[in-house]
Parts: structure tokens; sequence; C-alpha cells
């Protein structure tokens, strides 16, 4: 095993030279999308198949399944974060090495990820795994609700249907354990246009497999939810063959365990897998807010957590660019870092950010223009207007500033900079995302349609106040005292 040492100095914070490029004006553009483009397509294409699977089941036996399917849904999505622990310190630690020059070190990173990745998950899997009724019932799942379709009862028990739903969607987390970190590795490497070949071919196995069991076959829906992990160990057996191909696994056999390396990505993982993990639990926090919206009794149907589950759905389109800018953004920021160019990574952020800005403005327009039509068709017929495309119109604005968390802010976590944006997601993101939603509800007692826009409107709070706090911390420079050089 290799000795690596990590650069420890007090590192001087140094002023910025003016970018004499106008703010309007993107520098190496072509650089950016080139990278982004790819990663966008693997995005869109995730989205649109999700979104052909959401019109499969909402409109399965006249779409009695929608309500209980989303529970599950929004529950699993609370956790899936997870796998992004290794996955996302293994791009900075591997662009660190590779702005070095060191291109052979990334096989080390790899496997090393895998193995710490791979065992941390599993551990969460079997913990949510046993608390999966506890977990469902705090998106109103009920135990005495029944799923029928007229007088024919076909679920004597929706907390049943959807804790089973949410365990099968559980076993990708496993999946994503292993297929995050080749992924990784690969967009490293700039080869994300790999990842979106192997994305949409999985997404294409994913479609023709719901469609056969849910249209096709007598097997309970419930089985629908078992081609999501099918498609992750197609994912799995891809992206481990192209990580073969660009990535140099022969000159380090023998010696690919690296506990420095693990030690570094789980430094670089851990603070942004616990941001993202606040995220994903005020998430869940907004969806347990909304799941009050409607009504409290067995009998009781809730149209608005679907339409929530719906809305943001179809918001996705308009954030696809701008995770795929995340990417790109930590790609090449950490690579400026390895090559100790801080001018270089300050510039590259604010170019990314600004090319996320324009890619958002264009994919809002597009969103508000199709939102209806596209709500009507994922099912929900009678609160598509004006519900739907008002929440929608408050999302457009809150993604805007979103594009600050989305480019800033993983420019920040890859120059080492990474308890600092915790510290402040801890406070925006209760305030709101959990705390704010609440008071809607029992404040205002504000239910149904208003009370449902409302929760969008104060959920801005969080993206807003976020991104004035990173726009003047990158710009500012303090993340200097943070980088260091892996040697």
């Amino acid at each position: 095993m290799s000795k690596v040492k990590i650069k420890k100095e007090k590192v001087e914070i140094l002023p910025f030279e003016k970018i004499k490029t106008p703010f309007w004006k993107v520098d190496d553009l072509k650089e950016i999308t080139t990278m982004a483009i790819p990663i966008f397509i693997q995005l869109l294409f995730n989205i649109l198949i999700s979104q052909i699977n959401l019109i499969a089941i909402n409109h399965y036996r006249h779409g009695v399944y929608s309500e209980a399917v989303a529970k599950a849904v929004l529950s699993y999505n609370t956790l899936q974060f997870i796998p992004s622990l290794i996955a996302t310190g293994t791009i900075v630690v591997a662009g660190n090495l590779i702005g070095q020059g060191r291109k052979e070190e990334v096989s080390k990173v790899v496997v090393t990820g895998l193995l710490i990745n791979f065992v941390i998950s599993a551990f969460i899997f079997a913990t949510i795994e046993t608390l999966s009724d506890q977990i469902v019932h705090l998106m109103n799942a009920d135990n005495l609700r029944v799923i029928k379709e007229g007088d024919v009862v076909l679920e004597n028990s929706e907390l049943r249907f959807v804790s089973s739903y949410y365990r099968i969607l559980n076993v990708n987390i496993l999946t994503l354990s292993l297929s995050q970190v080749f992924v990784a590795g690969l967009q490293s490497m700039k080869k994300s246009t790999y990842v979106t070949i192997g994305t949409v071919i999985a997404n294409v196995i994913d479609l023709i497999l719901v469609s056969v069991l849910l249209y096709g076959t007598k097997l309970n829906p419930i089985w629908s939810a078992l081609t999501i992990p099918i498609t992750g160990v197609f994912q799995i057996i891809y992206m481990m063959f192209m990580c073969f191909k660009f990535i140099d696994f022969k000159v380090n056999r023998g010696k690919q365990l690296n506990w420095i390396y693990a030690k570094e990505t789980l430094k670089t993982g851990l603070p942004i897998t616990i941001e993202m993990g606040v995220w994903n639990l005020c998430n869940f926090g907004t969806g347990v807010a909304i799941a009050k919206l409607g009504g409290t009794g067995a009998e009781d149907d809730n149209p608005w957590i679907v339409l929530h589950r719906n809305a943001n759905s179809i918001g996705q389109y308009s954030t696809a660019f701008i995770q795929a800018m995340g990417t790109v953004t930590s790609v090449f920021v950490a690579r400026k870092i390895g090559e100790d160019d801080r001018q270089g990574a300050y510039e590259t952020a604010i170019n990314c950010w600004k090319a996320a800005i324009y890619a958002t403005l264009l994919a809002n327009i597009l969103m508000l223009a199709l939102s209806y039509p596209l709500l009507e068709l994922l099912g929900s017929q009678g609160k598509s207007w004006p519900w739907g495309v008002g929440m929608l119109s408050i999302y457009a604005v809150k993604i805007l500033f979103d594009t600050v968390n989305m480019t800033l802010l993983r420019a920040l976590w890859s120059a080492g900079d990474l308890w600092y944006p915790i510290l402040v997601s801890f406070v925006t993101m209760g305030i709101g995302m959990v705390a704010l939603p609440f008071v809607v509800i029992y404040g205002f007692d504000l239910l149904g349609g208003w009370g449902l826009m409302a929760i969008y409107a104060v959920l801005s709070v969080d993206p807003i106040s976020r991104s004035i706090i990173y726009v003047i911390r990158w710009i500012g420079g303090k993340w200097q005292k943070y980088m260091h050089i892996i040697k």
C-alpha cells in the first residue's frame, strides 16, 4: 500500500483578479457544455422514463394505486442520496489527482470507494427495511385504509402495500452504492457520454419491464417496483466494463485498496452527504406537511400529495441541466485545485453558474408552457389549473436561486470548504422546508390548494437565503483556507 500524505500548511487568502469578461458572457462555454450535455441528456432521459412509469401506474386500474405509490416513492426519495456519500468524494479526490497529472491513482480511489460505499449503504438498507412501516406511516399511509376499484377491494391495507413497495425500491440503494462509484470514476475522466449511453439503455429496460408487469401480466402491481433494482444491476455491469476500458486497473494490481484515499474520500463525502441528508430529510418533512392537506380519515383521499409528486416530476425537467452543471463544476474546480490554480477555480465556478442561469431560464419557459398538459397527462385532472400551474410558477422562481446551490456550492465542496455550508443548511432548510410549511397548516390553518400554494411559496426561503450566502462566500475567497493538494 503506497504512502500518501496530505500537504498541510496555512493557506493565505489571496485577492482574485477582476474578471474582464462581462457577466452576461460565459467563458469556456464549449468545454463546459461538452461535458454537461451528455449528463443532461442522461438526466433528461431518466426523468422522461420516470414520467412514463408514473403515467403507467397512475392510469393502471383507473389510478387507484397512484396515491399509495406516491407515498412509497416520496419515502424512497428521502434516502436514495445515501450512495452518493463516496461517489461525490470520488469525483473530488480523483479530480484533484488528475489535476496533478496522476491518472494512474484513479483506480485506487474507485476500488476503495466501492468497498466503503457498499458497507455503509448495506447498513442503511438494513435499518430502513426494519423501520419501513414506521417510515411510510409518516407519509400518512394508513393500515385501515383500503385500496379499491369501485366496490372491488384490491388491497386490504394501504400501509402494507406502501411498505412492501417501499422495501423493494430500497434494494436499489445497494445497486446504486456500486454503480454510482463507477459513474464517478468515469465522470472524473470526462467520459460522461458513456455514462449516458448506459443510463439510456437501463431506462429502456425499465420501461419495457414496467409495461409488461402492469399490462401484460396479472401480477400484483407491487412487483413493478422490482424493475428499478433490476435495471440497477444492469448499470453496475455496464459501468464496471466502461471503467475497465478507460481506467487503468492493472497498474495498481494487488494494491488497489488505499486507506489514505479512503479517509480523504470520506472526509470530502461525509459532509456533502450530511448536507444532502439534511435536504432530503427536510424534503420528507415537507412531504409530511403536504400529506396533511387532505383528509385524515381512513376513507379520505388526498389528491394534493399526488399533485405534489406530479409537479415535482415535471419540475425535474428544469433542474436537469443545473444538476448536470453541479457535476461539471465539481470536476472542473477539483482539477483546478489539483493544479493549484485558485484564479482558474474561481472563474470556472462563476462560468458554470452563469451557464446554469441561462439554461434554467430557457427550461423554465418550456416547463411553464407545457405544465398544464403534462399535469393532466400524469393524472392530476381537476387540480392542474390553477393549483398545479401556480405551484410550478413558484417552483420556476425557486430553481433560479438553486443555480447557486448546484454550482457555487459544489465549487465550495471541491475546494474543501465543507462544514460551513452544512451549518447554513441546518438553519435555512430547517426553517424554509419544515418549520414554515407546518406554520402554514397549523398556524394559518390553510388546507387544500391554497395550503399547497402557500407551502411552495415558503419553500423558496431556503434557496434564496442560501444562494446569497454562498455567492458571498465564493466571491470573498474564504474557501482558499481549506484548499489542499493530495501528495
